[in-house]
């Protein structure tokens, strides 16, 4: 065994909503017509992605058959393997799942899905107006041990032994947590905490309404897993950093302003140089200022 890697596993899910409209547009175009989702990277594995392409009347010898392919680049020297399941949510109840397994070398693409009935009626694939594609999965990749940050409490996370003692809602649902573990991390948790006193309406409790649930718990959760490894899209990058900054966390704020200076494009460059400044994030803000006046 290499003792110089190690093997994360993380798992990745996507609920894919195409609305029926859109299908029936590209219904009886001749061309290999196709619809794309999100495109997701996968941050502590530099330079991973991933997306899916969904073409409702099929691809080349498989015309009149709807395909779904997954599209994954696994950086440079690098292997990944993909296991996952992708299923119709028709709301019939059912298993009707496909799964995949493959390993990705290099950027390529594989077919996930066929289906044949997609436009018969009688097997009511679309819902209410949406097709609902739903993928569950895992990404497994040999990582560099060294990459690894020395502290982790990741550990602390999966504990369920009443130590936590605090809690964050977000829309409705809960989120448990350390104090400590927010006070080392976040400077504005540490003043917050040091001012409670046991009579205090939040000494126990307090709710974040200007971020959805998926943004804090991943970045609660990055302060307990030092070497997280989880798939975002463009756009949870840029709340993270937002909710880093606004928070004071100023590692996991550095780590994704790095990342997002990678992503930097003729396409992100007016989006990221606005996040930049809203964020203070200087380094970033001069990376999309000299993209721009450099072109």
């Amino acid at each position: 065994m290499d003792l110089t890697l190690t093997k994360v596993k993380t798992p990745f899910f996507y609920t894919w909503k195409i609305p029926e409209s859109q299908i029936q547009r590209l219904q009886n175009n001749s061309f290999n017509s196709f619809i794309s989702s999100e495109q997701f990277y996968v941050l502590n594995l530099s330079n991973v992605k991933y997306f899916f392409e969904f073409y409702p009347n099929g691809r080349n010898e498989n015309r009149g058959k709807s395909e779904i392919y997954f599209y994954l680049d696994p950086g440079k020297d690098r292997q990944i393997e993909a296991r996952f399941k992708v299923f119709i949510d028709s709301g019939g109840g059912g298993d009707n799942s496909i799964k995949c397994n493959h390993v990705f070398e290099s950027f390529e693409r594989i077919n996930c899905r066929k289906m044949k009935h997609l436009f018969n009626s009688e097997k009511k694939l679309i819902v209410n107006g949406f097709l609902v594609i739903k993928i569950e999965g895992t990404l497994k990749v040999k990582k560099d041990a060294s990459e690894n940050r020395i502290f982790d409490n990741g550990n602390l996370w999966e504990q369920n032994n009443g130590t936590k003692n605090f809690s964050i809602v977000v829309g409705g649902k809960e989120i448990q947590v350390h104090k400590n573990i927010l006070a080392s991390e976040s400077i504005s948790f540490a003043n917050f905490f040091y001012s409670l006193t046991p009579d205090s309406p939040c000494f126990k409790v307090v709710e974040i309404t200007d971020y959805p649930h998926h943004i804090v718990e991943t970045a609660i959760k990055f302060c307990y897993f030092r070497n997280f490894v989880v798939p975002l899209t463009f756009e949870d990058a840029i709340l993270l950093l937002q909710f880093f900054d606004e928070y004071k966390i100023e590692l996991l704020k550095k780590q994704f302003e790095e990342f997002l200076i990678t992503q930097i494009s003729i396409t992100t460059v007016t989006r990221l140089g606005q996040c930049a400044i809203k964020c203070h994030a200087k380094q970033l803000q001069e990376k999309c200022d000299a993209f721009y006046y450099n072109r």
